[in-house]
């Protein structure tokens, strides 16, 4: 018993993927997983949430006054740098909490 509408296996989890709305979990945790890569173990420690938004607004909460500024003043080459790491440009702007 053969099916005529068969499709390769990658569409059909692409096509599973936009019908459930799951693509921003997805890469939400692509991003949480390039945070953690990026900047290392205390910035990883620091964290308190990431979260993002399906605008490409990056949420993030950090326990660290110090650690807030640096990351204010670097915005741009935190987004960049993140972006070029997933391989896409997945955020478009980055808030720090």
């Amino acid at each position: 018993m053969e099916r005529s509408d068969a499709k390769p296996l990658k569409a059909a989890i692409q096509q599973f993927i936009r019908a459930h709305q799951m693509q921003v979990r997805l890469d939400e945790v692509d991003v949480v997983n390039t945070w953690n890569a990026c900047f290392g173990g205390y910035v990883e420690r620091q964290t308190r949430s990431i979260r993002l938004k399906q605008d490409g607004k990056l949420w993030v909460k950090l326990d660290s006054g110090p650690l807030k500024e640096e990351f204010l003043m670097s915005k741009g080459e935190v987004v960049n740098r993140l972006n070029e790491e997933l391989g896409r440009k997945l955020i478009t702007e980055l808030v720090i909490q």
